[in-house]
C-alpha cells in the first residue's frame, strides 16, 4: 500500500487536536506572549482569550477549544516546524527545560486550580494598569509550559507569580488611588 503524501498545510484546529490534553498548554502560552509586551491595550485580546480558556479548564474540559474560523485557519508545514524548533532552542537558551515533575498536580484538580488561577490572571490583564500585564502574563505562559510537559514544578511557579501578580496589581491600584486623591487635594484646594 503506498504511503498518502503529506499535505502542504495543516489547519490549527488539526494541529491543537494533535496535542491532545495538553493543547491547553499551547493555548495558553500562545495568549501569554502577547500579554507580556508593555503595549496599551495589547492585553486586551489576550486577556478576552485567556477567559475563554481558564473557565474550560476550570470546567475539567479534555481540549482547548478554537472558535471555527481559528479552528479552519491552514499554516505551512514548514514553518509549523521552524516555530516549534525555535521555541525548544529559546526555552534550553533560557536555562528551562519542563520535564515531567510533580505529575500529580498535573491531574484532574491540579489542572482546575491552573483554570482558576488563569482566569483571575485574565482579570489582571484586562485592567488598565500600566505595567501590570507581565506578572500575570508570565504566570499564564509558566501555567501552558507545566501542562504542555506535564511539569507539576512550573504549575507551582505559575501560582507563585499568580500570587507576586496580584500584589503588584493591587500595589499599582493603591498608589494610583493615593497618587489621584493627592492630585485632586492640589487641584481643588
Amino acid at each position: 500500500m503506498p504511503a498518502r503524501p503529506v499535505p502542504a498545510e495543516i489547519a490549527l484546529g488539526v494541529l491543537l487536536d494533535r496535542f491532545r490534553r495538553a493543547g491547553h498548554g499551547v493555548v495558553l502560552l500562545a495568549l501569554a506572549l502577547p500579554a507580556v509586551i508593555p503595549v496599551p491595550l495589547a492585553g486586551l485580546p489576550a486577556g478576552l482569550g485567556l477567559l475563554v480558556a481558564g473557565m474550560r479548564l476550570l470546567l475539567g474540559s479534555e481540549r482547548p477549544w478554537l472558535p471555527g474560523a481559528l479552528r479552519r485557519v491552514r499554516l505551512p508545514r514548514p514553518m509549523v516546524g521552524a516555530a516549534l524548533g525555535r521555541f525548544v532552542r529559546l526555552l534550553r537558551r533560557a536555562g528551562l527545560r519542563p520535564r515531567r515533575r510533580l505529575e500529580a498536580l498535573g491531574g484532574p484538580w491540579g489542572r482546575q486550580l491552573a483554570g482558576l488561577a488563569v482566569l483571575i490572571n485574565a482579570g489582571v490583564i484586562l485592567l488598565p494598569l500600566p505595567l501590570g500585564n507581565q506578572l500575570p502574563a508570565l504566570a499564564v505562559a509558566s501555567f501552558g509550559l507545566g501542562l504542555l510537559r506535564r511539569d507539576g514544578a512550573l504549575l507551582l511557579a505559575g501560582h507563585a507569580l499568580t500570587a507576586a501578580g496580584l500584589a503588584w496589581a493591587a500595589t499599582l491600584l493603591l498608589v494610583g488611588h493615593r497618587l489621584a486623591s493627592w492630585a485632586t487635594l492640589l487641584l481643588w484646594n
